[in-house]
C-alpha cells in the first residue's frame, strides 16, 4: 500500500514539475561571408497553445558592420499554414573593437501561439548587410507573476 502511495506521489510531482518547466528556444545561423543577404529560416515546435512568450532577434556582428540600422521583414508561418509578414528594424550600435559583439532585440511580447505544432520564421534583410556574422531568434516563455 505504501509503495502505491509513494508511486502516485512521485507521478504527481513529476507532472507538476513538467507543467512548470519554462520553454526556451534559441536558434542561430552563421553567415558564410560575414555579410547577411539571404533569408534565414527558423523553426519552433510549439507544444503549449496557452503560454505567453516573448520573441527576440539576436545579431552577432564585428567591426565590419557600418550601417546605422538594418531594415528587414519577419515572415511567420503557423502550423495551419497561416502567413503573416511585417517589417522590423534593428538599430545596431557600431563597435570600434576588433572583437565581435552580440545584441538582442525584443520583437514581440506576450505572443500566444494558438496552435500546437511547428511555427516557421523567416527573417529577410531588405538589403545586404556587411559585418553581420550570425542571426538568430529566441522564443522564451514568460515567467508567471
Amino acid at each position: 500500500m505504501h509503495k502505491l502511495i509513494f508511486t502516485t506521489l512521485v507521478a504527481i510531482a513529476t507532472i507538476m514539475v513538467s507543467c512548470n518547466e519554462k520553454q526556451h528556444s534559441i536558434e542561430m545561423h552563421d553567415m558564410e561571408s560575414h555579410a547577411w543577404s539571404t533569408t534565414e529560416e527558423f523553426a519552433f515546435d510549439n507544444g503549449d497553445s496557452l503560454a505567453k512568450r516573448d520573441l527576440s532577434i539576436v545579431v552577432r556582428y564585428g567591426s565590419g558592420y557600418v550601417a546605422d540600422s538594418v531594415a528587414l521583414h519577419i515572415l511567420t508561418i503557423s502550423p495551419d499554414s497561416m502567413v503573416t509578414k511585417e517589417p522590423f528594424t534593428l538599430h545596431i550600435p557600431r563597435i570600434k573593437e576588433v572583437r565581435p559583439e552580440e545584441q538582442t532585440f525584443l520583437y514581440r511580447r506576450n505572443v500566444v501561439f494558438s496552435r500546437k505544432g511547428e511555427y516557421q520564421f523567416r527573417i529577410i534583410p531588405d538589403t545586404a548587410v556587411e559585418g553581420i556574422s550570425s542571426i538568430g531568434i529566441i522564443v522564451s516563455e514568460q515567467e508567471a507573476n
